[in-house]
């Protein structure tokens, strides 16, 4: 295998997440490898062992064909047998494969809205889906959507993401801190945990809550603010921006909520796990399965604010129980979401393409 990545940006969010891991794990286990970000560069090449074997083309438009003839002359030195692009850059990985003709395409499927009405690009994948030789995807749900909306791609596996934390998390010294990871943008719903949580210090008026992701959606980060405004909670909600360094927050979180409407299988959700932060989540996506219907965890209808505050008021009142389930969660995550568990998956796919 000889594996060139392409995803838009190395900003932070789970699909870069993945990537980083992915190349990580191609390193580390000595299958040549390259990364490609189409469009900028970002914290998350911080995290990248192997910085050689990174490439920023910086592209304006999706029509920046100085841009994509550097992709092309990259690609044909590096000789990949397989092109793996990351959601959209599946459009220029498209294009490229005209290029090399004996690569395979295998599209990395992260989004679950796909598989529900917002499907953002979803339709149009079907008109390049003859191109793509693979899918992967991130839950059982979007494997099915693909199956039934995409028929000219005969190999679609689910393969789980794994976690990667660089370091060990203590939680010996723990506060009255609620942490949110999750990039600030619509389909995470923060509405909905910002207003949970101002009933939620009524009962519990210590607990601060700490959101930590992205805040490049300006009018969405406007409105977060100004529901914290208006409500006065400037001293107990902290947007915290991106953060590269999570280990400070996991250990000094009481638990964690994660208020999506949209899922598709949130490594955010993993590395919590790994941390052994008790978790609250939507029951969206794959969440539902990954916490084994509340075995690990503890599972919301979406856009419920009530059943969010009742779990969050059961959480901080049962402490010794939330710690408990995530120290199942955590053997849980390491048990079934390990890396080797999805390069084994990955070859299995890879060597099934014809």
């Amino acid at each position: 295998m000889r594996i060139l990545q392409l995803i838009d940006s190395m900003a932070v969010g789970g699909a870069e997440r993945m990537a980083v891991n992915i190349a990580n794990l191609f390193s580390k286990e000595n299958i040549p490898n390259i990364l490609v970000a189409s469009r900028s560069n970002g914290p998350m090449n911080d995290f990248l062992l192997d910085k050689e074997s990174f490439l920023c083309l910086h592209k304006k438009s999706f029509s920046d064909f100085k841009a994509f003839r550097q992709l092309i002359s990259t690609a044909r030195n590096f000789k990949p047998t397989h092109i793996h692009v990351h959601d959209s850059s599946v459009f220029w990985g498209v294009m490229l494969k005209q290029f090399l003709p004996s690569s395979k395409l295998v599209w990395h499927a992260h989004y679950g809205g796909f598989s529900g009405n917002d499907q953002r690009f979803g339709n149009k994948i079907k008109f390049i889906a003859g191109s793509i030789d693979a899918v992967i995807t991130v839950n059982e749900e979007l494997k099915d959507w693909i199956e039934k909306e995409l028929p000219k791609i005969h190999h679609v596996a689910y393969i789980q993401n794994f976690p990667d934390l660089p370091v060990a998390v203590s939680r010996q010294h723990t506060a009255e801190v609620i942490l949110c990871l999750a990039n600030l943008k619509p389909p995470k719903n923060h509405h909905l945990l910002v207003n949970a949580f101002l009933e939620f210090v009524a009962a519990y008026p210590g607990y601060k809550l700490k959101l930590v992701g992205s805040t490049d959606n300006p009018v969405y980060l406007s409105e977060i603010q100004e529901m914290i405004s208006r409500n006065g909670m400037e001293d107990s909600i902290h947007i915290e921006g991106t953060q590269l360094n999570l280990t400070p927050y996991m250990e000094e979180a009481q638990f964690a909520v994660l208020s999506s409407d949209v899922e598709g299988l949130p490594v955010s959700l993993l590395e919590l796990g790994l941390g052994k932060v008790p978790i609250i989540t939507t029951a969206v996506g794959q969440c539902e399965a990954l916490f084994e219907k509340g075995e690990f965890g503890y599972l919301v209808e979406p856009g419920k604010k009530e059943e969010l505050l009742g779990a969050m008021l059961h959480v901080a009142a049962n402490i010794s129980e939330a710690k408990n389930k995530a120290e199942l969660f955590a053997s849980h995550v390491s048990a079934k979401f390990g890396n080797m568990n999805f390069l084994g998956k990955y070859t299995n796919l890879l060597n099934g393409l014809s």
